[in-house]
């Protein structure tokens, strides 16, 4: 792709898609065209494309990075940013450009202590960057001295040597004082660590883990050596050595999150002492209620010492925080399934059309009390009808439960992703309650790609684009259906009032 920074962008443009149409699954190439598309202001497409590079190729780290870096300054999904950031740290948790990134989204979104975590554990790594040094002093944190550079002692000249002469018997004369030697002064904790992480980064675990356990046998109350060698050690599948350095890095700095985490990690996946990490993980928790992988692990274990209402709550938050995360939504329908295995519904004295065709008619009559109770009845017993769940949330919205609709109109979505109204309702809710534009302009903007002359998708693009300050845009969405439904009084209406 080298040769495309030579020619226009639109050029470039055309010759990456018509390159995709010959290899579809080349990751490279969906990165690239999602760049151009970034450069050209269509964010839309820009988005697809640093998805489909990600998909294709899910460890290749700049594609992740990308993805994450238009997440947050794009869209501003600080928390779909954060999840990218942390899954790039998992894998590389010696990376400062991703501790960095985390610090700044951090700092922007107001948890300021976590911030002030990443940007320490930058300097620890790289005691001289200049990004984490700025930013903690804006946050307060105290900054550790820059490293001094080594002295090195000149070499001493040497005369030029003298022409061979005659050995001559010389007085004995008293012995020349020798000239002191400078020796290199010791290095510092930080230049050990990160001659260690270098060697790390370059896949050489086993000197990595020698110069840190040297590093610790000078140094032994240096906390990010021991976190650090306990990673590598687990990596080679050392639990113990690995349990131990991990312990001492929590026992030095209780308060950072990140020793606190790891431990936890460990304790739960590789020694199985689940009740040990799950104390570790609720005092997380306590600190830091919106972690999303704090929230994901306490479910898990609250899963495997059956707890599933414990864990229900866990999922339950997660949606509440990243409603998008299929992960989490996928498990919560797992817990129904098995609740429903072990406690069969009861036998139905009507079917299911009886109970909906009298929710309709209370509607009707508006007893939306009672009709609720019945469509509550009908979406938990019949979990995969679509219209039950879709009819719910209209129902959860009009008496007031907002965070309940969102739940019913994403459960038919999922259900049903096909149907426009369902999906339609869902946008509504984004845009109107729950000042989620950006979601809804995705689901109105996908309508309109399929059904490009539905007017009630028109006119809701006309309606956003509006409400957000794009009057032009907004023009434009109004008077396409106006050219579909000329006698539309609504959409003159709203035109007009532009």
């Amino acid at each position: 792709m080298s040769s495309l920074r030579e020619v226009e962008p639109d050029e470039a443009l055309s010759q990456i898609q018509n390159f995709l149409k010959i290899y579809p699954e080349f990751a490279q190439a969906h990165n690239d065209l999602a760049v151009l598309y970034y450069q050209a202001g269509n964010g839309l497409k820009a988005l697809a494309h640093y998805e489909k590079a990600h998909k294709l190729d899910p460890r290749n780290i700049t594609f992740r990075k990308n993805l994450a870096d238009f997440y947050f300054v794009e869209l501003e999904w600080a928390d779909d940013a954060i999840h990218t950031y942390l899954d790039i740290l998992k894998d590389n948790p010696f990376d400062v450009e991703t501790l960095n990134a985390l610090g700044t989204i951090s700092t922007r979104i107001g948890r300021r202590e976590q911030a002030r975590q990443y940007f320490s554990r930058t300097l620890q790594l790289d005691a001289v960057n200049s990004q984490a040094r700025q930013a903690l002093q804006n946050l307060g944190g105290a900054l550790p001295e820059p490293p001094q550079p080594a002295r090195i002692s000149s070499p001493v000249p040497q005369a030029p040597a003298a022409p061979p002469v005659a050995v001559m018997p010389q007085p004995p004369v008293a012995p020349t004082q020798k000239a002191p030697v400078f020796q290199e002064p010791p290095k510092s904790p930080e230049q050990l660590h990160r001659q260690a992480l270098e060697l790390a980064n370059s896949g050489k675990n086993s000197e990595a883990r020698r110069a840190l356990q040297d590093l610790l046998a000078r140094y032994p109350e240096y906390t990010a050596g021991h976190n650090d060698l306990g990673v590598l050690c687990q990596q080679d599948g050392d639990i113990a050595q690995a349990r131990s350095h991990h312990e001492e890095a929590f026992r030095l700095q209780p308060g950072n999150l990140n020793f606190r985490k790891n431990l936890a990690d460990l304790l739960y996946i590789a020694c199985g002492e689940t009740e040990e990490a799950l104390k570790l993980y609720l005092q997380i928790l306590g600190g830091n209620p919106r972690d999303i992988e704090t929230l994901k692990a306490l479910s898990n274990i609250s899963l495997e010492v059956d707890r599933p209402d414990d864990a229900r709550s866990f999922l339950e938050s997660i949606l509440k925080i990243e409603p998008w995360n299929r992960e989490a939504r996928e498990s919560l329908a797992a817990i129904a399934d098995a609740v429903k295995k072990v406690q069969p519904a009861p036998a139905a004295v009507r079917s299911a059309d009886e109970i909906y065709a009298e929710a309709q008619r209370l509607v009707q009559q508006d007893r939306l009390s009672e009709a609720h109770s019945l469509l509550e009845e009908l979406a938990h017993n019949y979990s995969s009808n679509a219209l039950f769940h879709n009819d719910l949330g209209v129902l959860r919205y009009r008496i007031g439960d907002i965070e309940g609709a969102r739940r019913a109109y994403e459960r038919a979505v999922e259900l049903q992703p096909a149907n426009s109204n369902f999906r339609k309702n869902l946008a509504d809710l984004y845009f109107a309650e729950l000042g989620m534009t950006d979601e809804a302009i995705q689901i109105y903007l996908d309508l309109h790609r399929k059904q490009p002359r539905d007017v009630e998708t028109l006119a809701g693009l006309g309606m956003i684009c509006t409400a957000v300050g794009h009057p032009e845009e907004a023009k434009s969405f109004y008077r396409r259906a106006l050219e579909i439904e000329p006698w539309n009084a609504d959409v003159r209406k709203a035109l007009q009032g532009l």
